[in-house]
This record gives C-alpha cells, structure tokens and sequence, in this order.
C-alpha cells in the first residue's frame, strides 16, 4: 500500500539547519548544546509548517482579518505549550536517544520529489 504525505517544503536556509543538527547530533559535542539545537530547529519547524498548513492558506482562501487573526493567537499559544515540555524531553535525553532524533529528521528532510 502506498504511503501518501503532508510535506512542508523548507527554505534553504531551514533546510540546511536540519541537516547541521543531524550532523551535531551525531557528533560528540556536549549533550546539552545537541538538545538546544535540535530543540531550534524542532520549534522552528513547527511555526513553519503551521505556517504554511494554516496561517498562508486562509488568507489567500480570503478568511476575514479578525477570524484569521484569532486562528494566529491559537497557534501561537499551543507553540508556546510545547516549547518547554518540547526542551525537557531533549534535555532528558541520552546519546543513543539523540542519536535516535537525528535519524528521525533524516527521515523527514528529503528533496522535493516533484521538483
């Protein structure tokens, strides 16, 4: 059965962020700097697909202002939500683990197959 997905295309510079954190991820710099990166760039994603999935598309659909605007708030506060528990879990984290977060962004950062 084939697999269908939701991509979010990335800038290049977002692009290359999620493969330097692959590559520290696997690297042996300190724990704690390997967490605050990949954190970065998890949350950054996250704006970024919203973004692109939500905020872009009901205003080029021509949603109103104020419902547009109460739709930004929303996401702007489950952001928010994840941020800390999104750090602990990273913090928590132990080699093999953060290892383990490297191979999942691979798995996500992939060329654009339409391009």
């Amino acid at each position: 059965m084939r697999a269908w997905f939701l991509a979010t295309p990335l800038s290049e510079p977002l692009a290359a962020d999620g493969h330097a954190v692959v590559e520290l991820l696997r690297s042996d710099r300190p724990r704690s700097e390997k967490a605050a990166q990949a954190h970065a760039f998890i949350y950054g994603v996250g704006e970024h697909a919203l973004a692109y999935h939500l905020r872009e598309p009901l205003e080029r659909l021509g949603v109103g202002r104020v419902t547009r605007q109460a739709l930004g708030v929303a996401l702007d506060l489950a952001l928010r939500g994840l941020r800390t528990p999104l750090r602990r879990v990273l913090d928590g984290m132990d080699e093999e683990q953060l290892r383990g977060v490297a191979d999942e962004i691979e798995v996500r950062l992939y060329p654009d197959p339409h391009g």
